[in-house]
């Protein structure tokens, strides 16, 4: 109890330290696994503005430790909810969505809201209406994000947000990161989706898929989405007992780089990540069932236009149901075999704004981005 007590108040302290010194360039984060979304920028600002730069994190294992910036920890519930309404701030980068829907609460101390994507995804169907709303500036992956966000600001007559040509910082991340980890790509990764109406394949045939794959002799990674080892830990343990063995690898989504890296294939009913797998590994992704990952409630008014998770499934996607299971092996093998790897870098130029040199953008626009 007395440990608590003092971890509360140091925690206090470290937030009335942040209002004092009321920084330029203020990170927000979750946990250590969406930190790699804005570390590029991160690592940017903190090389430009040595000591300048604060993280912080309700993850006590989440910090930055080789860069010259500020790691402060604040526990979620009343610190954190204390924090919002009354931190002090320049600029406040973040990448979850809902600010002021939610507990996240925006004030008038922080003068720049600025969201940057954790997804390649449209902002119109697996985010709710209002996830942008209430930004002052967003970091903007592509056109198709930028037409979207304007569309809804036209039809709500909501106030329009600094929308910034960026693109995709993740993207650059992964390729920086790509030829530097040596390891056999030998791996099927099985990646169900997370969704709040229980519509994905981990609800169906996903211990037929496991089984059969595993009888097939292949090495199985199986990485649930965080929110999903969050809701459903009896469920996640019971996997665990009945497929461990050598083949079959539990990955709790900590770091998915290197369960990317060794997957010669995805299957997956509607991840985020099928997106990043097969443009930047350039490897392919089969995907199970019809599962229609839908969060936004007036998706409909978004209906004249097409999303990049719909794109790029159909270009580049491959499909499997629940009668062809058993032939699993040889839709493996034919889709690593057709994949269209040579159109990626094309398709990547199109739809994406600065690949490649994102950061070099941000360096160009920094006085347009930040106050």
């Amino acid at each position: 109890m007395l440990k608590k007590i003092k971890d509360f108040f140091f925690i206090f302290k470290n937030i009335n330290r942040i209002n004092q010194k009321k920084p330029k360039y203020l990170f927000y984060s979750e946990n250590k696994s969406y930190l790699k979304f804005g570390y590029l920028i991160i690592e940017y600002l903190a090389k430009k503005f040595p000591g300048e730069v604060y993280y912080v994190s309700s993850d006590v294992d989440d910090k930055i430790n080789n860069l010259d910036v500020i790691n402060v920890h604040i526990s979620s519930g009343f610190l954190l909810q204390y924090f919002f309404t009354s931190v002090s701030a320049e600029n406040l980068f973040m990448t979850l969505t809902d600010l002021n829907n939610s507990i996240i609460k925006k004030n008038k101390f922080v003068k720049n809201y600025i969201y940057y994507f954790h997804g390649a995804v449209s902002t119109t169907k697996i985010y709710t209406s209002t996830a942008f709303d209430n930004y002052d500036t967003i970091l903007c992956n592509g056109d198709y994000q930028i037409k979207e966000i304007q569309q809804r600001e036209s039809i709500e007559n909501l106030k329009k947000k600094k929308l910034i040509k960026t693109g995709f910082f993740y993207f650059d991340y992964l390729t920086s990161k790509i030829d530097k980890i040596n390891s056999d790509n030998n791996e099927i990764l099985v990646a169900p989706s997370w969704n709040k109406n229980k519509k994905n394949f981990i609800n169906e045939d996903f211990e037929k898929i496991i089984e059969k794959l595993l009888d097939n002799g292949h090495k199985v990674r199986f990485r649930p989405h965080p929110e999903t080892i969050k809701r459903s830990k009896h469920l996640m343990n019971l996997y665990k007992e009945k497929f461990h063995g050598d083949n079959f690898i539990f990955d709790d989504f900590a770091g998915n780089f290197d369960a990317l890296k060794k997957a010669k294939c995805l299957i997956t009913d509607n991840s985020g990540i099928s997106i990043e797998y097969m443009l930047i590994f350039k490897r392919p992704t089969i995907y199970y069932g019809e599962f229609d990952k839908i969060h936004n409630e007036k998706f409909d008014m978004y209906k004249n236009l097409n999303t990049m998770d719909d794109l790029v499934k159909k270009k580049f996607g491959y499909k499997i149901d629940s009668d062809q299971i058993n032939n699993i092996n040889d839709i493996i093998n034919k889709s690593i075999l057709e994949f269209k790897k040579n159109e990626i870098d094309e398709f990547l130029n199109e739809n994406f704004y600065n690949y490649g040199k994102t950061i070099k953008f941000f360096d160009e626009n920094l006085l347009k981005i930040c106050n």
